[in-house]
Formats: C-alpha cells, sequence, structure tokens
C-alpha cells in the first residue's frame, strides 16, 4: 500500500522531467502527424523551366512534384509521359501545374511541318464566332504597307473554353490557337508586333 505515496513523491521530485517527456511525446506526434500528411501528396506535372506557347513540351521542360490533393488543380497531369511532345496552347511560366486548359489536346491536331501560333484578335467579342475547325484569313498589317490578308486558310486548332479562367482568360481578347506554316507565322507575328489583327470567316 505504500505504492502509491511513493509514487507521488517520486512525481513531485521529478515533475519537470515529467514534463518534459509528455511535450516531446507530444512534438513527436505532431511531427509524425505533418509527416504522414506530406507523405500523402499527389505526384504534379510541372514547368521546370518557361514554356512559351506554340512549343512542343520536351520531357527536360517539365520535372514531378508532390502536392496535397486539395490544392492540385482539375485535370492536372501526374506523368512526364502524358505530356511530352504535345504542343503549348499558352505561356506556361516555371512551377505552373500542366493541365489539359494549357496543351493540345489529342495526337495529330497540327498537321506534320505545321505549327501551333496561339494569336489576339483586337475585338475580343467576334472571337465567339470561332469553332475549332473554322478556317479564317488573318488581317493586319501587310508587308506592301497597307492592311490585308496576312495568311489565308489557316485553321483554328483550340479555344478557350466559355468562361475559362487562369491561363486561358483575362481581361485580354483570348488567345486563338491556329495551325500555320513557318512563313505564316512568322507574317503573323510580324503583323501583330505592328498593330491589332482581326479575322474573316471562310
Amino acid at each position: 500500500m505504500q505504492l502509491f505515496p511513493s509514487l507521488r513523491r517520486a512525481f513531485r521530485w521529478h515533475r519537470r522531467t515529467f514534463a518534459a517527456l509528455l511535450i516531446a511525446v507530444a512534438v513527436l506526434a505532431a511531427l509524425n502527424s505533418l509527416t504522414a500528411r506530406s507523405g500523402a501528396g499527389v505526384p504534379v506535372v510541372v514547368a521546370a523551366r518557361s514554356i512559351s506557347g506554340g512549343a512542343r513540351v520536351q520531357a527536360d521542360d517539365l520535372a514531378v512534384v508532390r502536392a496535397p490533393p486539395d490544392l492540385v488543380a482539375d485535370g492536372a497531369f501526374d506523368s512526364v509521359e502524358a505530356v511530352v511532345g504535345r504542343t503549348a496552347v499558352v505561356d506556361v511560366p516555371v512551377r505552373a501545374a500542366l493541365t489539359p486548359s494549357t496543351l493540345l489536346g489529342g495526337e495529330g491536331q497540327v498537321a506534320p511541318g505545321r505549327l501551333a501560333l496561339p494569336v489576339r484578335f483586337g475585338e475580343a467579342g467576334s472571337v465567339s464566332l470561332l469553332r475549332v475547325g473554322s478556317r479564317i484569313d488573318v488581317l493586319g498589317p501587310t508587308t506592301e504597307g497597307r492592311y490585308g490578308i496576312v495568311a489565308s486558310g489557316v485553321r483554328v486548332v483550340a479555344l478557350p473554353s466559355a468562361g475559362e479562367t487562369g491561363l486561358l482568360a483575362d481581361n485580354q481578347s483570348p488567345l486563338v490557337l491556329l495551325e500555320v506554316s513557318s512563313s505564316e507565322a512568322s507574317q503573323i507575328t510580324a503583323a501583330a508586333a505592328v498593330s491589332s489583327l482581326s479575322f474573316a470567316l471562310h
């Protein structure tokens, strides 16, 4: 029966030691909890360096990181293999997650030898008239110094979704991705540097 009084006296004598032990146990439990949560992150493919809109994504452009599931964008890719070889619709900044809205979907969307060129037109409202597959003439300043056809019969290969936010939508006219030749890409880019562009539907 003397056991409990002895334990009480021992506890009073060493209460600081017991308190320190209890704090250590609590800290260890918290660290274990944090480790468990971080270890439960899901893999996400992000840009290891800036990727230009219209560029074909290479393996060196990408990295895989782990992130908490509730911070990962819907549809974000978790495998580098699913992204390599596809074309960026817009400029992708470093550390941004790759999602379907930043890339062209499906193989063969751009014909061999052709390029995917992101273009902004001067009239934002007119973009709503376009559909994927539409053929258009791009209008702008020409090399002759007048406003006319810069590229004829080019195909629309990607459009921003209605109400889309983030990389594909801002206060400017939304980006339209066009399938063009190298020479057409140069002509359109040069014209856009001088004045706003417009288009005519076929």
